[in-house]
């Protein structure tokens, strides 16, 4: 295997473990907003820690898919 190939290969990994940390952040997320709504505090979930580390493993699972399609050389083949 090449390099660039164990570059991919490796950047499809760590993308594939960002997702995995992404799903994790959003059921836990999912959990806290259900809480939040039974108690009438629905809006509470938006500002959580959780709905926050969410949204940041959205986006370094966006980066790291984005560094992969780079590494790939950015088309669609």
């Amino acid at each position: 295997m090449n390099d660039w190939t164990q570059e991919l290969v490796a950047a499809v990994a760590q993308a594939e473990r960002f997702e995995a940390a992404e799903s994790q952040a959003e059921q836990q997320f999912h959990i806290l907003r259900e809480q939040a709504e039974q108690s009438g505090e629905a809006d509470r979930a938006l500002r959580s820690p959780e709905f926050q580390r969410w949204m940041d493993a959205r986006h370094a699972t966006d980066l790291a898919w984005g560094s992969w399609f780079l590494l790939k050389g950015g088309s669609e083949a």
